[in-house]
Parts: C-alpha cells; sequence; structure tokens
C-alpha cells in the first residue's frame, strides 16, 4: 500500500505548520506565514512516508503524517479550544497497521489497517499541550515520525492558557505587565511557541524503509538507538535559531509561552543562557508551585510549557563609558534603558540581545559527529527595550 520506494517524497527541514480548528480560533502569528490550513473544523491526515532531508543535506527515511500539501515532519501543529469538537481523519498509506493516540487522554483511534481511513471525533481535552502519535510498537512508530502537538486553549478568554490554574500560576499570568517587576504588556495568546524536540537513528529508521520490511524489535531499537540527528519542531542549528516559530523574539515587556514536547527517546536539559523561565505546567498539571529556573529537564513524551517574561536579564552588568569632561579616564555608568541599547566607543552596538537555549545533554548539539551548532539550539531575542523602540541593529 505504501508509495513507489523508487520515487519516494522528498522534504527538507522546513520546520512546524499549524492547522487551527473552530471558525473563532487565530493560529498564533508566529504560524501564520506557514499555516498548512484555513480555520476548519475536520483535519484530514495521511500516514505515509518520505525522505526528509537533515541540516548536514543527508536524507533519512522516516514515517510522516502528511495533510493536502505533503508529509510534515512533525506533524502539523493542532489548535482547538477546550471542549469543541475536534474532527481527525486518518488514512494509512503504509504497508503496516498504525494507529494515533493523544498523549495524557484514552482518546485513541483503534487500528487502522494498510488502505484503510479512520475517523477520530472527540471533545477538546482540558486546556493544554498534548502529543499525538502512533502509539503501536513503542517507541518505534513514534520515534519513525509518527508524531506531532496538540495545543488545546481555554474556551473563553486570552490571558492565561489554562482552564484552571493554581492560584501562583493565576497570580503570575495577572501580573505581567501590571507590576514593577513584569512591566510592558500582559501575554498575548499570540505569543505562543512550540519546541518538539526530536531525535534520529538513521540507521534504525532504514530498516523500516524496503517494502513490506517486518515490523522493527522494540528491544533493539532501544538498545541500540544511536541518534545522529537532533531537531527542534522540523529544524536544526542556525536555522532553528533563527526560525520566528520557534525562537521568541519580542522587547522587554513582552512575555512568551513555550510549549515543550520530546518526541525522542533522549532526556533533554533545556539551558536558556541568560533569563530564567517560569515552569507552569508539567504532563498536564498546572503547577502550584511554579519553578524559576534557566535549566529543565524534559523526558521521552514529557509535555513542559514555559513563561518567558521577557524582563530585563539579571545578569548584564552595567557599562562604563568615558565621561567625556575635563578627566580622560573618569566612566560613568549608564542607567538601564540606556545600558540595553548601548553602542561601544567603536560603535558596535551590543544588541539585540541573543541568548541560546540549547541542551546540556552535550551530543545533541551536533549532527553526525559534527561540529557545533548544527543540532537542538533555539534563541531567545531581546530586540528592544520597554518604550517599544527597537535597538538599533
Amino acid at each position: 500500500m505504501g508509495i513507489n520506494r523508487r520515487d519516494f517524497i522528498k522534504i527538507g527541514l522546513t520546520g512546524m505548520t499549524a492547522i487551527a480548528i473552530g471558525s473563532d480560533l487565530k493560529l498564533p502569528g508566529i504560524f501564520r506565514m506557514s499555516e498548512a490550513h484555513a480555520a476548519t473544523i475536520s483535519v484530514n491526515l495521511t500516514i505515509t512516508d518520505a525522505l526528509v532531508e537533515m541540516i548536514d543535506l543527508k536524507q533519512v527515511y522516516m514515517w510522516t503524517f502528511a495533510d493536502s500539501t505533503g508529509p510534515k515532519f512533525p506533524g502539523p501543529a493542532i489548535f482547538a479550544r477546550e471542549g469543541d469538537t475536534i474532527n481527525l481523519s486518518f488514512t494509512n498509506a503504509l504497508d503496516e497497521d498504525h494507529a494515533v493516540a493523544i498523549s495524557g487522554t484514552r482518546i485513541t483511534s483503534g487500528i487502522i489497517a494498510p488502505g484503510q481511513t479512520r475517523l477520530m471525533s472527540f471533545a477538546a481535552p482540558t486546556a493544554g499541550t498534548y502529543i499525538y502519535y502512533d502509539p503501536l510498537n513503542p517507541p518505534v512508530n513514534r520515534v519513525l515520525g509518527l508524531h506531532g502537538v496538540l495545543v488545546v486553549l481555554p474556551g473563553t478568554g486570552n490571558n492565561i492558557p489554562y482552564s484552571n490554574p493554581t492560584a501562583n500560576v493565576r497570580n503570575l499570568f495577572n501580573d505581567l505587565g501590571t507590576t514593577a517587576h513584569f512591566p510592558g504588556n500582559p501575554w498575548n495568546s499570540q505569543r505562543t511557541f512550540i519546541w518538539a524536540l526530536h531525535m534520529t537513528d538513521p540507521v534504525l529508521n532504514a530498516l523500516a524503509e524496503p517494502a513490506g520490511a517486518p515490523p522493527i524489535n522494540r528491544t533493539l531499537f532501544k538498545t541500540q538507538y544511536l541518534p545522529q540527528y537532533f531537531t527542534i519542531s522540523g529544524m536544526s542549528g542556525h536555522f532553528s535559531s533563527m526560525a520566528t516559530n520557534i525562537s521568541p523574539r519580542g522587547r522587554v515587556g513582552q512575555p512568551a509561552l513555550i510549549r515543550i514536547v520530546n518526541t525522542g527517546l533522549v532526556v533533554s536539559a533545556c539551558h536558556q543562557h541568560g533569563n530564567h523561565v517560569y515552569v507552569t505546567s508539567i504532563n498536564g498539571q498546572v503547577q502550584s508551585n511554579v519553578l524559576y529556573v534557566d535549566t529543565f529537564h524534559v523526558r521521552p513524551m514529557d509535555r513542559i510549557d514555559w513563561v518567558v517574561p521577557f524582563i530585563r536579564p539579571p545578569d548584564i552588568p552595567p557599562v562604563a563609558v568615558l565621561n567625556g569632561g575635563t578627566n580622560p579616564n573618569q566612566f560613568i555608568r549608564l542607567d538601564a534603558p540606556q545600558e540595553l541599547a548601548h553602542v561601544d566607543m567603536l560603535g558596535l552596538p551590543q544588541s539585540p540581545l541573543a541568548y541560546p537555549m540549547h541542551d546540556h545533554t552535550e551530543p545533541t548539539q551536533t549532527s553526525a559527529g559534527g561540529n557545533y551548532n548544527t543540532g537542538l539550539l533555539a534563541h531567545i531575542y531581546i530586540t528592544g527595550d520597554i518604550d517599544g523602540v527597537d535597538f538599533p541593529s
């Protein structure tokens, strides 16, 4: 039933696309240019295969979800509101049984035989971050590429991303843009980003390529798994660090929410340079004790939400410049707003401020034994101060 193995569809690491379910739901602005569909009440996806080009141009065989425009790695991000009806139709174009499940719920398609189409119709679960994936022959089918992200927003309201926030999470979101510590603006749901962390072993993936190949032994997959490529929402290295739907950009006072999932087999320790983040939800549980950290473990199938407050990074040292008066050796210290937009004596701007997020599981920073930065990497860019003016660049 699969496509002709001599005529694979080839796709590049083009990053995550998105689908909105419901006529009143707007996708975050960061996904608008790569939107897979207009707002709709039904999503039709095909379980298929493709050769996916990695950052070093190597083409790796993968199983993928495809929409009307072709295979996607990872599958399109699906946005819905809590309680809305989600209609997902899956057609299996491969040679073996597949299925689709929603993590953290009991929602599943059941077996989808080769050539079969199955409709899943269900009410969107509690507001939060979910993974839709193939649960068969775990973890093989998921790690081969059959995974995507489902984002569920509250039925009403856009200022807090959860229907039943704890008191501390409610206080955090209420404080954004209204207190001296969080100057600027409240959180805007349009400033939502997705980090889908994934790892790929091209040698094991190739075992599934021949037509009629037997299922990959899951024990072999677990014991011999040696990933060579590390992606974040379908991109790597320089490309993911520059992608506007992965690496948040904003001025001081423009907080962002990052929804992180790990669909691979490697524990990631996401470390954010120069800034701290608030961990607001872990695997669907809105947190009572809201941790303020710069590094956090994301284990396989974890779903972690981070709030990046976009306040002044705490560790920026004061900037000293020559006074220019009668004493040429006398320095003065700039105040905070000037400091961020400082241009040094050589005329070099010290901004925009770019802070990398990388994985403390160090091998993930390269590809196929290559150099940094060709792996799991993102950035946070502070592009301007609270006055609403971007820094010179």
